[in-house]
């Protein structure tokens, strides 16, 4: 199955309780439980735009990243840096690619504040929810444009060991081990999974004759299941991250149109980051239900690179940056009951502490065109806190009408202490403090036609706090909040028995302040204010369960962005302008064929995918675009404990840039010059995996 709509069925999870990460299965009518809204529902009955990866796309698909996972979901396009941590989701155009992101990933209902914690393989994971809209009500702060829920495989009932063994073109090598099971007879289970995952980099140094964006990098997860008395459950997860990884393939981009996956720098970076989450999460049942979710986490991020994208000895950058923090949740809901008022309340809040430095080393060859010789510094320490209190409830009105309001107060403090150097010797330090505060509700209400048919609507409010940038031309240091409203009508209907469902929904976004992600030569990357804008479109998922054999599954996505008034770096006037990295048109079709071996469970599979991504613009000025096509097969075999698969990804090897940004031309500075990275190659990969 595939985007689990109305016709996808999970395999319910062995040691199974009403928690963030639990998901079960009315075998009967082949619906999917998801937590959407931190409470387990039927998939129809959420008033919201959502879809839904689920294990088996995970693994008949081959789908290693959320990345690969959002190929197949209509309006949201995730742009990706060689840097594993720059991977930043846009969803009905709204994104950001600098200061903290606008779609956030969760992970067994932990926040990912972060900028990296979107680009994380998909090891031990059960399923992903991806919604589409405002979250902010239940989720606070970064759900402005969608929230991205990972959702991890809980342990299994019984004994479970297995391995993989991975193995490809540009020397791609991975290795997986896991195991799963209870721990004595309470209803306990453990589960510890690890990977190690390695390759030759995509592109090559005409300078060094190197390869420059190789990948080398290992990833665990643990989990420990208690269940201390038979109304509760503490369940501890841990996952962590070492990568050591080479640098940015960044070229110009026409010279990388003309002669892609090539660069020629006379400086090679890296990119190296370390993760490490720890969380806790306890509930209690009954007649009211009680959760606590308590989670830190820390990371460690170094990237190094040619700042002047040529062989000229120009200029060097170093960035590093350390954050940690700590998050906590409490929330108490009531059962689902039919025909019964069903509500749901909470405290949520976060300490956070990160030191952030920017350092450009002006060489030789770089200096006049840049400045003087020497080591230009920018380092700040940011402390941000903040607290937020939400509330929601749903009221049957009668046997088919539900309505929901949801209402949510959030409080957030930040402060920065910066400083700028030049070979040591001050230039400008500053320290500054704002406080933001919102209140932010949502109103749906859903009518049920008959047990085919789900029609909603809905209205809610989206919000994201200002900040501050390490550093950015005069007067930008600051940033303000920047908010929004959608309005969505939507349905989803099942038919012939569940082998046909289809998705549908219409939305307008309307909103302030936008938060644009802006690029200096000298300062790099930072955020900008860019006044009013909006977005609106459709979107339609369709799966067709063709025979018991054979599956077609098809999503289409329109969007129709425009700022309504900004005037761009260059000093050109975009209104009307496309808002970047928003597609007008994303499509993706596809189909499984299965057929099965024996009565053992042994099957053979062959399965292919187109995706499409329309026109989009890499910035506000609407001067340089890109589109592309992508063509993906996947088949293998699986008898008894054994399995082989064979992947073949961007199968007639499409040349495209999927991620460029303008920088300032100091011969003409009214027209920028753009740089970009070429998207990954043709990659064939074959796996080898068992279990006992």
């Amino acid at each position: 199955m595939h985007h689990a709509l109305l016709l996808a069925a999970l395999a319910a999870s062995p040691v199974q309780a009403q928690d963030d990460s639990a998901a079960v299965t009315d075998d009967e009518v082949g619906e999917t439980i998801v937590v959407a809204r931190k409470l387990e529902e039927e998939l129809k009955d959420v008033p919201t735009s959502i879809s839904v990866v689920t294990k088996e796309d995970i693994e008949d698909g081959g789908l290693q990243t959320i990345r690969d996972a959002s190929d197949a979901i209509p309006n949201l396009r995730i742009t990706e840096f060689t840097s594993r941590r720059l991977s930043f989701p846009f969803v009905r155009g709204i994104g950001s690619g600098q200061g903290d992101p606008s779609v956030i990933t969760y992970i067994d209902g932990v926040p990912q504040f972060g900028s990296g914690g979107l680009n994380l393989p998909l090891l031990d994971v059960e399923r992903v929810e991806f919604l589409r809209g405002p979250q902010g009500t239940l989720f606070g702060r970064n759900a402005l444009g969608g929230l991205i829920h990972v959702i991890t495989q809980r342990p299994a009932a019984e004994p479970t060991y297995g391995a993989s063994l991975t193995g490809g073109n540009f020397n791609a090598q991975e290795y997986r081990i896991f195991t799963s099971g209870p721990v004595g007879d309470s209803g306990a289970g453990l589960s510890l999974a690890f990977m190690n995952s390695m390759r030759e980099g995509y592109t090559d140094n005409l300078f060094s004759g190197d390869d420059v964006d190789d990948r080398n990098g290992s990833f665990g997860r643990a989990q420990a299941l208690f269940r201390p008395d038979a109304d509760s459950e503490v369940r501890v997860t841990f996952f962590g991250e070492t990568a050591r990884d080479g640098g940015f393939a960044l070229s110009e981009l026409n010279g990388l149109e003309a002669n892609p996956h090539t660069i020629n720098q006379d400086f090679q970076g890296v990119s190296e980051r370390d993760l490490l989450a720890p969380s806790v999460t306890w509930q209690r049942f009954g007649d009211l239900e009680l959760t606590s979710i308590s989670a830190y986490h820390t990371s460690d991020i170094l990237e190094t690179s040619d700042f002047d994208f040529s062989p000229v000895d120009g200029v060097r950058r170093t960035t590093e940056e350390d954050q940690s923090y700590f998050y906590q949740e409490v929330r108490v809901n009531t059962p689902e009951r039919d025909g019964e008022v069903r509500w749901l309340a909470g405290v949520s809040g976060f300490l956070s502490d990160s030191e952030r430095s920017a350092e450009n080393d002006i060489r030789p060859g770089g200096g006049g065109a840049f400045g003087p010789v020497g080591i230009a510094r920018d380092a700040g320490d940011f402390d941000d806190y903040g607290i937020g209190v939400f509330g929601q409830v749903t009221v049957p009105v009668n046997d088919r009408v539900d309505v929901t309001g949801g209402l949510r107060y959030d409080y957030e403090s930040k402060e920065a202490d910066l400083a700028s150097t030049f070979s040591g010797f001050p230039v400008s330090m500053g320290d500054f403090d704002e406080s933001f505060d919102e209140v932010l509700p949502s109103a749906s209400a859903t009518y049920r036609h008959d047990e085919e048919l789900t029609l909603y609507g809905l209205a809610a409010r989206g919000f994201k706090a200002g900040g501050f940038n390490l550093n950015a031309p005069a007067g930008l240091i600051e940033f303000d909040p920047e908010r929004n409203w959608l309005y969505e009508i939507g349905a989803r209907r099942s038919l012939y028995d569940g082998r046909l469902g289809i998705s549908t929904a219409l939305y307008y976004i309307d909103w302030e302040d936008m938060q644009l992600s802006q690029f200096d030569p000298t300062t790099g990357g930072y955020v900008q204010n860019v006044g009013e804008s909006d977005s609106k479109g459709v979107e339609i998922e369709v799966d067709v369960q063709v025979t018991d054999q054979f599956e077609v599954f098809t999503a289409f996505g329109y969007s129709d962005t425009e700022f309504d008034e900004f005037i761009d770096p260059f000093g050109l006037d975009a209104s009307g302008n496309d808002l970047p990295f928003a597609p007008e048109t994303t499509w993706n079709v596809g189909g499984q064929f299965t057929a099965e071996l024996d009565d053992e469970g042994s099957r053979f599979y062959l399965r292919g995918d187109l995706t499409h991504v329309g026109e989009f613009f890499y910035d506000a000025g609407n001067r340089e675009d890109e589109s592309f096509a992508l063509v993906n097969f996947r088949s293998g075999v699986r008898m008894g404990r054994w399995g082989l698969d064979v992947s073949l990804r961007n199968a007639f090897d499409e040349e495209y840039e999927p991620v460029a940004f303008p920088i300032l031309d100091p011969t003409n500075p009214t027209v920028p010059i753009f740089f970009g990275e070429s998207g990954a190659p043709r990659t064939l990969l074959v796996t080898l995996s068992g279990t006992l």
